[in-house]
């Protein structure tokens, strides 16, 4: 796997593999196939198709016509390996088609050595490849996709999806609020009255909210107040 080497664009793992699945079932494992008739066999549009050629075709996945520039088959290795994740695409056996693949990149071989070695994180890696291949111009999303597929290939659980998700968002639970508010908050001249005013509130009311629905209890109640001073 020699050459300049170019990472996905735009695209996660799951898609890039969807990609492959299309051109085999295109017939890319026995004749060259053109982007058309792999759009046909894809949820991924004809554009994010194009884009990643450079990628499937640096990493030999997919080698491109000398006579008819624009069409494509597949290694057969790359051919063996889609079969097996449309089949089964958690399967060990699919796993190691794709680790056996990636493992004729000698220098990718070293860099998993490295990243088993020195424990490197996910942000770590994310600045690593592009330095390490020269593709200066690669995107977060793509570079994320071909983390999962060392993951996905080599069992490099510590740098894998899963154990980098989104941070945890402290859930909130639909506890009820209750606000008492007593006669000095009330701040009315209502000399012998004792108001105790008891609100639910479910945990979806902002405290901007909150400030409204009590502005508009003490509006009431001196409107109230009001018009009693008024009768008297």
């Amino acid at each position: 796997m020699g050459g300049n080497k170019y990472f996905p664009r735009r695209l996660s793992f799951p898609k890039i593999c969807d990609i492959l699945v299309a051109y085999l079932n295109a017939g890319a494992d026995k004749e060259y196939v053109g982007v058309s008739d792999v759009v046909e066999r894809s949820n991924v549009s004809l554009h994010n198709i194009s884009r990643n050629n450079n990628f499937f075709k640096s990493w030999r996945f997919l080698e491109e016509s000398e006579k008819e520039p624009g069409k494509y088959i597949l290694n057969r290795e790359a051919a063996e390996f889609a079969y097996a994740y449309r089949i089964d695409p958690r399967g060990e056996k699919t796993r190691e088609m794709l680790r056996r693949f990636l493992s004729k990149d000698e220098v990718l071989v070293k860099f998993i050595e490295r990243i088993e070695r020195e424990g490197l994180s996910r942000d770590a890696l994310l600045v690593e490849l592009p330095r390490v291949y020269g593709d200066l111009r690669a995107d977060k999303v793509g570079l994320n996709a071909f983390l999962d597929m060392l993951a996905y290939a080599f069992g490099l659980k510590e740098i894998s999806a899963s154990m980098e998700g989104p941070p945890k968002r402290m859930e909130r639970t639909a506890k009820t609020i209750k606000a008492s508010i007593g006669p000095s908050e009330v701040k009315l001249p209502m000399p012998g009255a004792s108001i105790n005013i008891n609100l639910n509130i479910s945990s979806d009311v902002s405290p901007q909210k909150l400030k409204e629905y009590i502005k508009a209890i003490l509006e009431a109640l001196q409107t109230t107040e009001n018009k009693e001073a008024v009768s008297e």
